[in-house]
């Protein structure tokens, strides 16, 4: 097999696995929030909800992502989607407050195991295939699959409410129009596990080879150690996990309290549910644009990844503000598109810059070590966001977030001052931090 055979191989693979997942999640996206709402849930309530959820990933997600460097990539993404199973089952079955509580608990765990595991199998794939592949453009066009994929998700879940809304909408219904999305969800997930068995082949790693889930548990403290030892003496590693933490903050602000938002400035609720899908499919096609713009965008700045990273996040900043301030449905649809767009713009050369930085043999571990940032951030937009949109409005929880967000222009400063170097740096040349 050629080289561009091999490498185009590994991106049908991972594109595959990432549609399918991410399809299922869309399914969800656009009335989630509607349906705790529907179960008799107040915006509290799902704020604390959400926030456990993302304590749970937070808790649990630098060991898994060391489960995962010392088991192998595949094995526990198998587990993180058969506890993701179960996680949606208990949240369909769910009409109290504690019953939510315990799905979504076990959905952080689900992720948590997910985070960077098949992630981690892409980047070592593609650069063990060609370590001097430019990994931005294929970081890229994996988002955009995800994008794509959450946009046809979010179109089928927004209509399906509408084409079963003969169904009974009342509180203690289990089969209502909002629920059969959850149904449809669970389809995907269940096609997506026997995806992942037969499709993703994982080449035997020095710690991966013959490990099995004893000594696999019992090597994850020094793994993490690694992990975060690597972090703290790295000079720009903290400053892109004080980044990713400031995004978490904002996209959790955003995804937890738009729909009651948009369903205000509508005058209805889940009867209109087709347009909410819609306005977020729209959105990630927005985000398509925002991933493909930062390819040639990043060509144009010379490859300084910080500074598109940074405009990125100035143009969300602009796209809160305009959400929060503007009353007008196209108005306010324009900024959510323009923040989802931003997003995207911010995703691959972030990414790019924290994969350029860590090792090859921790790079479940690290990255799992970024996502706990964006977890850290979303529990706090969580909690606190949500006491400002139940107590005050959800208007001033986005001016909040806004001028959060732009606090992230500063860190990506640093990190352009700490590497003001346009070749890509490879895994090879960095070295592992020494186990205290």
């Amino acid at each position: 097999m050629s080289l561009n055979q091999s490498i185009q191989q590994i991106k049908r693979v991972y594109f595959l696995v990432t549609a399918l997942r991410w399809l299922a999640v869309g399914l969800i996206v656009p009335i989630f929030v509607l349906f705790m709402q529907s179960r008799d849930m107040n915006l509290m309530q799902i704020g604390i909800i959400m926030g456990l959820y993302s304590v749970t990933v937070i808790l649990l997600e630098l060991p898994t992502g060391g489960l995962a460097d010392a088991l192998g990539r595949k094995k526990v993404t198998l587990l993180a989607h058969a506890v993701d199973i179960l996680s949606s089952l208990i949240i369909l079955f769910s009409f109290s407050f504690w019953g939510f509580l315990m799905g979504m608990s076990l959905m952080g765990v689900a992720r948590a195991l997910n985070s960077g595991a098949l992630d981690a199998w892409y980047v070592d794939s593609l650069q063990t295939a060609d370590p001097d592949i430019d990994l931005q453009p294929a970081l890229a066009q994996a988002e955009t699959v995800v994008l794509l994929a959450l946009g046809i998700g979010t179109l089928t879940g927004g209509a399906l409410p509408t084409l079963f809304s003969s169904l009974p909408a009342a509180e203690n219904t289990l089969i209502s129009p909002l629920s059969t999305t959850m149904l449809a969800s669970l389809v995907i997930q269940l096609v997506l596990l026997a995806v992942i068995a037969k499709a993703v082949h994982e080449a035997p790693r020095e710690e991966a080879d013959q490990a099995n889930w004893r000594t696999a548990f019992s090597s994850v403290p020094a793994i993490v150690i690694d992990a975060l030892t690597l972090t703290r003496q790295n000079h720009s590693l903290p400053l892109l996990m004080g980044a990713t933490l400031i995004g978490g903050f904002t996209l959790a602000g955003v995804e937890t309290f738009w729909q009651p938002h948009f369903a205000d400035l509508l005058g209805g609720t889940a009867e209109k549910s087709w347009l909410f899908g819609l306005v977020m499919a729209i959105s990630f096609l927005a985000g398509v644009g925002g991933n493909m713009l930062s390819i040639p965008l990043s060509k144009r700045l010379n490859h300084h990844y910080a500074l598109v990273a940074g405009l990125a996040r100035a143009l969300q900043s602009v796209a809160l503000l305009a959400m929060a301030l503007l009353q007008p449905v196209v108005a306010f649809a324009g900024g959510f598109w323009a923040f989802y767009g931003g997003n995207a713009l911010n995703s691959s050369p972030h990414a790019t810059l924290v994969n350029r930085e860590i090792p090859a043999s921790r790079r479940s571990a690290m990255l799992s070590t970024q996502s706990l940032a964006s977890y850290a951030g979303s529990f706090l937009g969580s909690v606190l966001l949500g006491a400002i949109a139940e107590n005050s409005s959800i208007s001033n929880a986005w001016i909040l977030a806004a001028i959060v967000s732009m606090v992230s222009l500063v860190l990506y400063a640093g990190v352009a001052r700490q590497q003001p170097r346009i070749s890509m740096a490879h895994d090879e040349d960095v070295p592992l931090p020494e186990s205290s």
